[in-house]
C-alpha cells in the first residue's frame, strides 16, 4: 500500500514540476502592494513584480531602506514604471489604512496585496514569564491584527479588480516548530482565518483569489543569525537554506497562477505537511532531533 501512496506523491511532484503554465505578462500593470518589504523576501519580491512590469508601492518601518528598495525597482523594471513607498509601523494597526490609502492614491487602485511582514523576534524557550506574554502580545498584533486589518482595507478594491491576497505563511503554520511558540500561533492563526475567507469568498461568488505560502528555512540575514545566535548550528549544517531571491519568485509565480497554496521547497515542505497527519509522532521527532536545546 505504502509503494502505492509513494508513487502517487512522486507522480504529483513530477507533473508539478513539468507544468508550467505562468504566464509572466499576466502581471504587466498589476497594482501590488507588498509590507515588510525593506529587506529579505519581501524586498526581493518587489524587485520581481518590479521586472515583470507591475506598479508597485513597498512598506515597511524603515524610510533608507524602502528609498533604495524603490530606486533598485527604477533600475529593473520598465522606464514608465510607477514604484513608491510608505513607511508604516504594524504595530499600529491606524497605519494598516493609510498604507492602503497612500495604495490607491498612487496606483489607483490594488490588484495584489502580499502580506509579508513580521515582528522579528528571537528564538526561546515559553516559560510562561511575563516578558513571554508581552512578546505574544505585540506578536499577535504585528503577525495576525495587522493582515487582518490590511485584508479588511484593500478588499473593496480587491473585489473591484478580481484581485489577489497572498499570504506568505510557513512550515511553522503547518507545523509547530521549537523554539518559535508564539511565531508558529500566528502563522497557524493565519492558515485558519484566510482559510476560511476562502471558503466565504467562494460562496459568496467573490473572485478574490487567497494563496497561502508555506515556506521552509530561507537564507536571510536575520534568519541565520538567530539561529546561529541561539546555537542551531546542526540544525543550520543539515538544512540546506533557500535564497531569498528563489523563494520571492515562488510567491510571485504562486500569487500570479492564484494557487491555493505553494510550498517552497515544494518536496521537502509538501512531504513534512503530508506526514504531519499520516505519522504526526514521527514528524515531531524529526523537529527534536535538528534543533538543540540551549544550555
Amino acid at each position: 500500500m505504502w509503494k502505492k501512496i509513494l508513487a502517487l506523491f512522486i507522480g504529483v511532484v513530477v507533473g508539478y514540476w513539468l507544468i508550467d503554465d505562468f504566464n509572466p505578462d499576466v502581471l504587466r500593470g498589476k497594482r501590488v502592494v507588498v509590507t515588510g518589504s525593506s529587506t529579505g523576501i519581501g524586498e526581493q519580491i518587489a524587485y520581481h513584480y518590479a521586472r515583470l512590469g507591475a506598479s508597485v508601492l513597498v512598506t515597511a518601518r524603515r524610510e533608507a531602506a524602502l528609498k533604495q528598495v524603490v530606486q533598485r525597482c527604477k533600475e529593473l523594471g520598465p522606464k514608465d514604471g510607477r514604484y513608491f513607498y510608505k513607511t508604516a509601523d504594524m504595530a499600529n494597526m491606524s497605519a494598516t489604512k493609510l498604507v492602503i490609502q497612500e495604495a490607491v492614491r498612487r496606483l489607483g487602485g490594488v490588484d495584489i496585496l502580499v502580506l509579508n511582514h513580521i515582528l522579528p523576534i528571537p528564538l526561546g524557550m515559553f516559560d510562561g514569564s511575563p516578558q513571554n506574554l508581552s512578546l505574544t502580545d505585540a506578536v499577535l498584533d504585528v503577525n495576525f491584527k495587522a493582515y487582518v486589518h490590511l485584508t479588511s482595507h484593500a478588499l473593496p478594491h480587491l473585489v473591484a479588480a478580481n484581485g489577489s491576497l497572498v499570504v506568505v505563511s510557513s512550515l511553522a503554520g503547518k507545523i509547530g516548530q521549537p523554539f518559535t511558540t508564539t511565531y508558529s500561533a500566528t502563522k497557524f492563526a493565519l492558515d485558519g482565518f484566510f482559510g476560511s475567507l476562502r471558503q466565504e469568498f467562494r460562496l459568496k461568488g467573490c473572485d478574490v483569489s487567497i494563496t497561502m505560502c508555506v515556506i521552509g528555512l530561507v537564507g536571510t540575514e536575520s534568519a541565520l543569525r538567530g539561529l546561529r545566535d541561539f546555537g542551531q548550528h546542526y540544525l543550520l549544517e543539515m538544512l540546506p537554506a533557500e535564497t531569498p531571491s528563489d523563494t520571492a519568485l515562488a510567491i510571485v509565480r504562486g500569487g500570479a497562477l492564484r494557487r491555493r497554496e505553494i510550498y517552497h521547497p515544494y518536496l521537502s515542505i509538501r512531504l513534512m505537511t503530508l506526514l504531519r497527519d499520516w505519522a504526526p509522532e514521527m514528524v515531531e521527532s524529526m523537529n527534536r532531533y535538528l534543533y538543540t536545546l540551549p544550555n
